[in-house]
């Protein structure tokens, strides 16, 4: 899977879980700077990427996943 398949829908996961405008979420979006990703927004993330992208990010790699760029780079090395 390549950058350009999985950003455009990647980006639209952040932002219905996170109730962002698309163009509002980029590589920085993180905890620190939504105020909409709280422990409960981290975990609906976390479901909601991996059913958008058929994969299973391992509970130890879970708490990892803390910006857009993160995520994006754990579905490149998971995603078939």
């Amino acid at each position: 899977m390549t950058i350009e398949s999985i950003q455009p829908r990647l980006r639209r996961v952040f932002a219905q879980v996170l109730g962002l405008e698309e163009s509002a979420v980029s590589d920085a979006t993180a905890p620190d700077n939504t105020p909409q990703w709280d422990s409960l927004g981290h975990l609906r993330l976390v479901m909601a990427v991996e059913q958008e992208f058929d994969i299973a990010i391992p509970a130890e790699q879970v708490m990892d996943m803390v910006s857009f760029k993160i995520a994006r780079l754990m579905i490149e090395e998971l995603a078939p």
